[in-house]
């Protein structure tokens, strides 16, 4: 990989992390709070309509996130970026077992995935407990995350409760969003008659990830609610067994409102649960907002990340080459 390459991955995928999850946190702050157990209890009225809490804090429990989002980031794309440059030069030695561009990105974007969900889920698992706790209500508390850490932190493992049910619906979202988006670009950028500019490419780059972002998420709706569900329980069960007897948890609301049980469900007991409860819907709540946030932020995301990684290496080049030999 070229040095240029090397310095401008950092920096544009720690970039594009800040500056997309700075914009996307509230929606996902509002998709964790309609597929969580109490949404209808908690969040909205008897007329069917939202009560204030929905919508009060919605950046809770966005600095675990900033703090884990970029490392995760950066390893994503440093691992991807390699593997892929890897895969597609070393199989141009001999064309007849040339491997298929879209068997190298499926293969790099799921080694890239699984490094990057290690680091991601503590904060991911901090965050959506945070997001449900009553830190803005009465008897709240003022720092949720921290109040969330110092609790799961007893049984670390607990942080990262959910990894599986991670990795299985990021592998094949990745894997499926960063082949239709390394396509639909390639196939745009065709189109040119003359070497697209920067801005050009970033344009391409943005509405390729948007749509297949957008697209991907739609079908992986249900796991992420069986992810979600797994998560705050882990959060409720930690918040019960750090306190004392007859004193309420810091968040009841985490295990459902006719929960009883604090025993560890794996993902197919929780998806029989929601079925039961909700049904066919239960696994798709929240579907039409997961699909904006999905376009907004893989839009975002990659055309930030494509971007500064452009002008990075036009910045480099252009000092390479005014510099003295």
């Amino acid at each position: 990989m070229p040095w240029s390459s090397t310095v401008s991955i950092p920096v544009s995928a720690g970039a594009s992390a800040l500056a997309v999850e700075s914009i996307i946190h509230p929606f996902d702050t509002l998709i964790t709070r309609i597929q969580s157990p109490g949404y209808l209890t908690k969040y909205k009225n008897a007329k069917g309509g939202f009560r204030p809490t929905m919508f009060r804090g919605l950046y809770q429990g966005i600095g675990p996130t900033i703090v884990t989002a970029i490392p995760s980031s950066v390893i994503f794309f440093y691992i991807y970026e390699t593997a892929k440059s890897a895969l597609l030069s070393g199989s141009e030695e001999t064309s007849s077992e040339k491997m298929p561009a879209a068997a190298a990105y499926a293969i790099s974007s799921a080694a890239a995935e699984l490094a990057s969900c290690a680091i991601l889920n503590p904060a991911e698992v901090l965050k959506q407990n945070a997001q449900v706790s009553k830190s803005h209500g009465s008897g709240g508390h003022k720092y949720p995350v921290l109040t969330m850490l110092h609790e799961l932190m007893s049984r670390p493992r607990k942080l990262w409760t959910g990894y599986t049910v991670l990795a299985a619906s990021h592998l094949p979202g990745t894997t499926m969003t960063f082949c239709l988006y390394e396509y639909s670009k390639a196939s745009w950028l065709e189109r040119f008659k003359n070497p697209p500019t920067i801005p050009e490419q970033v344009r391409v780059s943005l509405f390729s990830a948007g749509v297949a972002g957008a697209a991907v998420s739609l079908c992986l709706v249900p796991i992420d609610v069986v992810k979600t569900r797994m998560r705050l329980a882990a959060g409720s069960r930690a918040s019960q067994s750090s306190l004392p007897p007859k004193i309420i948890p810091i968040s009841p609301e985490l295990s459902g409102a006719n929960s009883t049980s604090t025993s560890p469900q794996g993902p197919i007991a929780v998806a029989r649960g929601i079925l039961v409860a909700d049904g066919v819907r239960g696994l798709f709540r929240g579907a039409s907002l997961t699909c904006v946030a999905a376009m907004l932020g893989s839009g975002l995301f990659l055309g930030c990340y494509d971007g500064i990684k452009l002008y990075s290496q036009k910045s480099s080049a252009s000092q390479e080459q005014a510099s003295p030999h």
